[in-house]
């Protein structure tokens, strides 16, 4: 099988290595990434990315830290054109997870394999994932706060709607969604159309005006 080069610009090695090593996941399927095929697939030698990534697990760490960033940037940037209710806001929030993972799945899958990257020890993984968390949890409080959710334990409320919009994601990139008569060219819209039906389906009764 002939090797594969791929251009990079010089002195932009170690992005060519995180984008390669991407490519390789997402053609071949495979989470264990090898460090010496992707320099392989670049065409350079098998010892120049060791400068930049001393093994595969600094590797796929850094993979997902630039996974991790685009999804907070990408909720970020959702966020600032949304409708001012809280809830509103929130079901953007699962929109724009639902959105990333559908975009990105192959990042998706190895951001979702905590053994393959070093979470604890990188210096932007917690920080960024963090930042997800709690604009997960200061949504959730708003809308209790509105009226727009049942009271609840906020913690596990927050922990409840992000396994929604994560399962919901994983269904699809994992092929589950034929199984359920769903259309995968319609896919994101059918996620976030369910997404929405639980969210909207928490919401407390309102009084009927007398």
């Amino acid at each position: 099988m002939p090797t594969t080069k791929r251009p990079y610009h010089h002195g932009k090695l170690r992005q060519a290595l995180i984008d390669m090593a991407v490519t390789v996941a997402e053609e071949t399927g495979k989470d264990i990434i090898s460090v010496r095929e992707v320099a392989r697939r670049l065409g350079v030698s098998s010892g120049a990315p060791f400068r930049h990534f001393p093994s595969r697990e600094s590797l796929m760490t850094a993979v997902a830290e630039e996974a991790t960033v685009r999804l907070r940037l990408r909720v970020e940037r959702d966020l600032m054109d949304a409708p001012p209710a809280p809830i509103d806001r929130l079901k953007t929030l699962g929109r724009s997870f639902i959105q990333w993972a559908l975009h990105n799945p192959t990042q998706f899958k190895l951001v979702s394999s905590r053994n393959l990257f070093q979470f604890d020890s990188s210096a932007s993984l917690p920080v960024h994932f963090d930042a997800v968390r709690q604009i997960t949890l200061d949504l959730v409080a708003q809308s209790q706060e509105a009226g727009d959710l049942p009271p609840g334990p906020l913690p596990e409320f927050a922990l409840a709607l992000r396994a929604l919009a994560y399962g919901l994601a994983r269904m699809h990139v994992d092929g589950q969604l034929a199984q359920w008569q769903v259309d995968v060219t319609h896919a994101e819209a059918t996620l976030v159309a369910s997404l929405n039906l639980i969210v909207d389906g928490l919401r407390p009764a309102r009084p009927h005006p007398s």
